[in-house]
């Protein structure tokens, strides 16, 4: 009996030890863009303070690393979990994380001060019925 209690727990840490190893193997950066990974959808700008129309497509963030919005295609990088680097947007600079799931990027065009904030599409659980 002691033998059994004792090869089940040595599976136990086995299992936890080796749940470690492959989440550690994972490079730093892996694991934290995977905690912003999925699709945002425009949800407010504002040019020069005053509101205009949302017309940009969503922002796809891939658990990869990859990224897609205005036609461009990229990857990205979250900084010290608050900055939003794409690798090809040249215009639109840096976004920030103002909350959790929120994002916005701040930037000129034609000398006139823009800011569009995104947020976090949330697909509901499989079997899950609206209403």
């Amino acid at each position: 009996m002691r033998f059994g209690a004792t090869r089940s727990g040595t599976l136990t840490f086995l299992s936890a030890s080796l749940v470690f190893v492959v989440c550690s193997a994972l490079p730093p950066t892996a694991r934290a863009q995977a905690a912003f990974d999925g699709k945002y959808r425009c949800v407010r700008v504002e040019v020069d303070q005053k509101a205009a129309k949302c017309q940009s497509p969503p922002l796809v963030l891939n658990r990869d690393g990859s990224y897609e919005i205005w036609g461009e295609h990229g990857t990205y990088e979250v900084v010290q979990g608050r900055w939003l680097v794409l690798s090809h947007s040249k215009r639109r600079g840096l976004g920030h994380f103002v909350s959790v799931g929120e994002i916005v990027f701040e930037y000129k065009i034609d000398g006139n001060r823009c800011r569009v904030t995104f947020r976090q599409l949330y697909d509901p659980p499989p079997g899950f019925i609206w209403g």
